[in-house]
C-alpha cells in the first residue's frame, strides 16, 4: 500500500512539474514576442526621428 501511495505522489509531482514547464514556455515565448514587437517599434520610431533631424 505504501509503494502504491509513494507512485501516486510521484506521478502528481511529475504532472505538475510537466504543467509548470509547459507554462513557463508558453509565458517565454509570448514575453519574446511582446519583446520583438517593441523592438520594432523602437526602431521605426529611431529611424523617423532620423528623418526629422
Amino acid at each position: 500500500m505504501s509503494l502504491e501511495l509513494t507512485l501516486q505522489f510521484l506521478m502528481l509531482s511529475i504532472g505538475f512539474i510537466a504543467v509548470a514547464a509547459l507554462f513557463l514556455n508558453v509565458d517565454k515565448k509570448r514575453t519574446q514576442k511582446r519583446l520583438e514587437v517593441e523592438l520594432a517599434e523602437y526602431k521605426q520610431q529611431h529611424e523617423q526621428n532620423q528623418k526629422h533631424k
